[in-house]
C-alpha cells in the first residue's frame, strides 16, 4: 500500500491476497498494470495465472527485491510522473494496485484521465473512507471526488479490508473497488462541469446559489431543475451534469 520508507503497509493475509486475485481474474496473456507491487504479494499469483504484470514501482530497493520472473516487468518510476499513454501504449491494461493512503486520489484522477483508451478496468485498494466517498453519491460522505470518478468510470464496492491484513497494521480499514472506464458523458464541457465541482465543494457548507454566483443564475438553476438553496452534497451526479448544461444557455 504505499517499504517502510514511504509509509507503506505490505499485504499479507493469503485470504484477502485470494479475494483480489479473484476479483481481478487474471487471464492467459492479459497484460496487467500493478502500480506499487511492493513485495510482490499480488504480483507473483497474477503471474502463474499466465498474465503479463507491468510492475510500476517508485521505491528503489523495493524494485530491486522483485525477483525475475517470465512476463514481468519491472519500471522503477512514479506513476504519477509517468506519460501514461507512453507506458501502455501495448494496451488495453488492466490496473491492479494496493495505493499508498496518501496519495490515492492524485493516482485515481491521473489513471482516470489517461486511461481511456488504455485502460479498460482497475481494481484497487484505498482507505475504507475514501472507497465510501466514492460510492455514495448525494451523501454526506460524498465530495467531488464521487463525481470525478462517475464521469469517468462505473465503481463498484467489493469487500472491506482490516488492518490486520497488513504488515505493519494501518490504524483505518480498507477497502477494494472495481472501476470500468466508460466514454464521458455526450454534450458536456468537461472543464465547465469540473469547476462547477469545485466551486461548489470547495463551499460545501453554502448554499449553491452562493458557491456558483456569477456561474449559474436562478433562471439557470430552474431549467436544470436543481433548487439553488441546495448544498452540493446533495446533488446526484445527472444534476450536476444538468447545472453544467443549463450554464451555457
Amino acid at each position: 500500500m504505499g517499504g517502510r520508507p514511504l509509509g507503506q503497509h505490505f499485504l499479507q493475509d493469503p485470504r484477502i491476497i485470494d479475494q483480489i486475485l479473484a476479483a481481478a481474474n487474471p487471464q492467459p496473456g492479459q497484460k496487467i498494470l500493478e502500480i506499487g507491487p511492493g513485495r510482490g504479494a499480488l504480483t507473483y499469483p497474477m503471474l502463474l495465472s499466465g498474465a503479463r504484470v507491468l510492475a510500476v514501482e517508485v521505491d528503489e530497493q523495493l524494485a530491486a527485491r522483485l525477483k525475475p520472473a517470465d512476463h514481468l516487468r519491472v519500471v522503477r518510476q512514479d506513476i504519477l510522473q509517468t506519460r501514461l499513454s507512453e507506458l501502455l501504449a501495448d494496451g488495453p491494461y488492466k490496473v491492479v494496485a494496493n495505493l499508498p493512503y496518501y496519495i490515492t486520489t492524485p493516482i485515481l484522477e491521473k489513471v482516470l484521465q489517461e486511461g481511456h483508451g488504455l485502460i479498460d478496468e482497475l481494481v484497487l485498494m484505498m482507505q475504507h473512507e475514501v472507497a465510501e466517498r466514492i460510492v455514495k453519491p448525494a451523501n454526506r460522505l460524498s465530495g467531488s471526488l464521487t463525481h470525478f470518478v462517475r464521469f469517468h468510470a462505473q465503481a463498484e464496492y467489493l469487500f472491506k479490508v482490516p488492518p490486520s491484513a497488513f504488515l505493519p497494521p494501518p490504524e483505518v480499514d480498507s477497502a477494494v473497488l472495481r472501476f470500468r472506464l466508460h466514454a464521458p458523458p455526450e454534450d458536456c464541457l468537461a472543464r465547465r462541469f469540473f469547476d462547477i465541482l469545485r466551486r461548489s465543494f470547495a463551499q460545501r457548507r453554502k448554499m449553491l446559489r452562493s458557491s456558483l454566483k456569477g456561474l449559474i443564475n436562478d433562471e439557470q438553476f430552474q431549467k436544470a431543475g436543481v433548487e439553488p438553496q441546495r448544498r452540493p452534497e446533495t446533488l446526484h451526479f445527472e444534476e450536476f451534469l444538468a447545472l453544467e448544461r443549463c450554464s451555457r444557455s
